[in-house]
């Protein structure tokens, strides 16, 4: 006679189960507890570089480690929950990034990190044209080898319309990506927007995001 499902009291009761996370884990590989154990507060999945994955048994060495976690992630149904998507050192890449989202499991995200990672222009312009991404308010992309034409890609998308903070630092957009967002339809609700580190060295560029009659809602802006 099978026992019956634990039931807890709480989510970090459920994480912090031992082995079975209330029966929930039962059949998780290492990997994939390895990935519920970055799961905070019930609807943020936090996994902010691959040293989580040490004691696994997985490589996260290997240059195969991005599609990976993506595969993995793709089609792990406790993410159904999962409304912030933070995923950073990983080396994730525009080739993790197409698999990620054919998620039928992350459909709920409104808050986007994926910084310091390898999505260069193509993963920008992913970003850009998924419906998945419809819902998201804050976008991170730092560090991501990011140029002009994924500056465009963002500045021009079709589903991107709900986004207030977008975050670009350290990328490589450039004047043309910089002008680009400051002649944006689509990001007209942005409240904040960091610049840093992007290359825009043109004071045109620069009083054109400054007055920009598209950006009539921005508090602040970041560029150096």
């Amino acid at each position: 006679m099978a026992s019956p499902k634990k039931k807890l009291k709480n989510w970090e009761e459920l994480i912090n189960d031992g082995e079975n996370y209330g029966d929930e884990g039962r059949d998780f590989n290492p990997f994939e507890k390895a990935v519920f154990e970055c799961i905070k507060e019930k609807k943020v999945l936090k996994i902010q570089d691959s040293f989580v994955f040490v004691k696994t048994g997985h490589d996260a060495s290997n240059p195969d480690h991005p599609v990976q976690l993506a595969q993995m992630l793709a089609t792990f149904e406790p993410l159904t929950i999962i409304t912030s998507l933070i995923i950073t050192h990983n080396r994730f890449n525009a080739e993790a990034l197409k698999i990620l989202v054919e998620s039928p499991f992350l459909s709920n995200i409104d808050y986007l990190h994926l910084g310091s990672n390898e999505l260069g222009d193509e993963g920008a312009k992913i970003v850009a044209e998924v419906p998945l991404f419809a819902k998201v308010h804050t976008l991170n992309l730092e560090c991501n080898g990011i140029g002009a034409e994924g500056a465009k890609a963002l500045a021009t998308s079709k589903t991107l319309t709900e986004v207030t903070s977008l975050s670009m630092v350290d990328n490589r957009v450039g004047n043309e990506g910089a002008l680009a967002i400051a002649q944006s339809d689509n990001l007209k609700n942005l409240t904040y927007l960091h610049l840093g580190g992007n290359h825009v060295k043109s004071e045109e560029v620069k009083q054109a995001l400054r007055e920009s009659s598209k950006l009539t809602q921005l508090k602040t802006l970041k560029l150096f």
